[in-house]
């Protein structure tokens, strides 16, 4: 009986390889939502992300920073956070789609009109958020993301949508 080993080749199957560890450095515009939108204009949002893929499951961190402009002569507010996201890949190893879902927690400053008063009140705090999105990395050099993000700020939630265009490596 002989036994031998020999170098297998593995094909990539439907989620095209190992892509391993990817870090990306983005910036993009915060576009406001629902209440959040009535006293908030868009503005600009950076981000600093980080995924792991091993072939079509992996994970995403990021860590961001939103700002938007005033709205009918309030001032306007900005956020700060980080979000863990669980991440299906869709693609090939070195470009390809993914979506993502996750939660969050960080810090939400902003405008908004009180319910029984209707006079303008200047909230701030810190509260957990969902995420959910869809990305795009081209050649491993670069990407593009599209989220929507809901902070818990109760009564109502705090929503907005950032879009990014990013170099990673």
């Amino acid at each position: 009986m002989t036994i031998s080993s020999a170098p297998v080749a593995v094909a990539g199957g439907p989620g095209g390889g190992v892509t391993g560890p990817l870090v990306g450095f983005g910036a993009g515009v915060m576009l406001p939502e629902g209440a959040f939108s009535e006293f908030n204009d868009p503005s600009y949002f950076i981000q600093s992300r980080s995924l792991y893929v091993e072939k079509i499951i992996g994970g995403r961190a990021a860590a961001y920073y939103g700002d938007t402009a005033e709205k009918n002569g309030t001032g306007g507010g900005h956020v700060y956070g980080f979000d863990f996201d669980f991440l299906v890949k869709f693609g090939s190893a070195d470009t390809f789609g993914y979506v993502y879902a996750g939660a969050g927690y960080g810090t939400l400053t902003y405008t908004s009109s009180d319910p029984t008063t209707g006079a303008e009140v200047r909230h701030s705090g810190y509260d957990w958020c969902w995420t959910g999105g869809i990305g795009i990395t081209i050649k491993r050099k670069f990407y593009m993301e599209a989220s929507y993000v809901s902070y818990q700020t109760g009564p109502e939630t705090s929503e907005f949508i950032p879009v990014v265009i990013g170099f990673q490596f």
